[in-house]
């Protein structure tokens, strides 16, 4: 009785086991024949239509008529930012539907001639399915000119918060505004994706990137007085005139933290005609000759002398080879590109915050701060003239209420006497 019922079970297994072949030869033979017969491989298909079986002939027509629908005249790509909407059209881009490449894309499944890869290209296209994409073309360039000039509309550098004079002459502060930046990087890559996708029914939304300012509205906050000034005069027209502008700009609105040193030359940076300056009288070698950047010392030393009156720290200052015009002698701080530097220190509590102002033949710099800094105590500068040279000691002194408290020894120069 069990060898029957072995024999039966061994005939059953051998009969499903032809079954299996016969329908595996069959299903081969199918899927063979498309590849044989130069068409479209089993199971391939595009947006939800088969391709199995098609010529290229009619695979391309298949995706010109797709092609058509997705680049209708009502098609753009939309961006948006608040309240402002801007589109790229397929035209302005140079948009089109490569329908070679996706003929060709589609064809190669199980056509590449060699027949191993072939018959396992095959084989799994028709087990697992495949579906082929549109492919496009368009003008890389063109989009980012395009994706440019939406950018430039958005994007704003920061603002830093500043002081200024409001119309009485009392401390204004302006406040600081945050930036917007486009990561432009990253929308082209995105507008890239939906031209390559045909995709226009959803919007971009950009977002810019928020870009903080480095002078916020609460490193201000301590400023409630100006600590000092200090005017000197000089001729408007000329050469000179428009150096002793562009140095006194540049020393505009700078902000000295407790404990930072301050140099000039790196605040004014390199006096070079790209920056505007033009030649003028200096002294080189106790000679007066004309060099770039000629009356830029006028600032410096207008500089040296507010920042004494403000009771800030001198670090490093050379006098002029010639007692000056334009501030008493030993008052005076020369500086040379990249040789000779004015610096100070502010060793005060609280921040400082410069503001100048050169017109009409006057160049005064303010040095604002915090009050309580310098508490009740005012600052007078004091030089004292000996010989023909001269030689000038300068002094710094200290009162309050009108009665000095501290004398205070800057330094001692000697000048050489100017050629008549």
């Amino acid at each position: 009785m069990k060898t029957k019922l072995s024999r039966q079970f061994i005939i059953f297994i051998l009969f499903c086991l032809f079954f299996i072949t016969v329908l595996m030869v069959s299903f081969l033979s199918t899927v063979l024949t498309f590849s044989q017969r130069g068409r479209m491989a089993y199971g391939l298909e595009f947006e939800g239509t088969p391709l199995t079986g098609m010529s290229r002939e009619d695979a391309a027509e298949l995706f010109k008529t797709a092609a058509r629908q997705k680049m209708n005249s009502h098609q753009v790509i939309w961006l948006t930012f608040e309240q402002q909407r801007w589109q790229i059209s397929p035209q302005q881009v140079g948009l089109t539907a490569d329908i070679d490449a996706t003929v060709e894309n589609a064809y190669a499944i199980g056509h590449s001639g060699r027949l191993l890869p072939d018959l396992y290209a095959d084989l799994r296209c028709a087990l697992q399915g495949r579906s082929i994409k549109l492919m496009a073309r368009y003008d890389d360039p063109s989009l980012q000119a395009a994706l440019k000039a939406i950018a430039d509309q958005i994007n704003t550098p920061a603002t830093d918060a500043a002081c200024t004079f409001a119309a009485d002459g009392k401390i204004k502060k302006l406040p600081a505004v945050s930036g917007k930046n486009i990561n432009l990087e990253s929308l082209l890559d995105e507008c890239r994706s939906r031209l390559l996708a045909f995709s226009f029914s959803q919007p971009i939304r950009i977002h810019p990137e928020t870009k903080a300012p480095d002078i916020g509205d609460a490193e201000l906050a301590s400023i409630d007085s100006i600590l000092a000034s200090y005017t000197t005069y000089f001729y408007e027209g000329g050469n000179r005139g428009q150096n002793i502008h562009i140095a006194a700009e540049a020393l505009n609105q700078n902000l000295i933290q407790p404990g930072e040193e301050f140099s000039f030359n790196s605040a004014v940076g390199g006096r070079i005609t790209s920056a505007g300056y033009l030649d003028a009288p200096v002294i080189i070698d106790g000679k007066i000759e004309q060099d770039i950047g000629g009356g830029v010392c006028q600032v410096s030393s207008t500089l040296y002398d507010a920042t004494l009156l403000a009771g800030l720290t001198p670090t490093e200052r050379t006098a002029h080879f010639y007692p000056s015009a334009y501030v008493p002698a030993g008052l005076d701080a020369t500086v040379a590109d990249g040789q000779i530097d004015f610096s100070f220190r502010n060793d005060l509590p609280h921040l400082v915050y410069l503001i100048t102002r050169a017109n009409h033949g006057s160049l005064t710099i303010y040095v604002l701060g915090t009050k309580a800094d310098l508490g009740s105590r005012t600052i007078r500068l004091e030089t004292k003239t000996e010989g023909a040279g001269p030689t000038v000691s300068a002094w710094r002194i200290y009162s309050q209420n009108g009665q000095e408290q501290e004398r205070e020894h800057l330094h001692t120069d000697t000048y050489d006497t100017p050629p008549a």
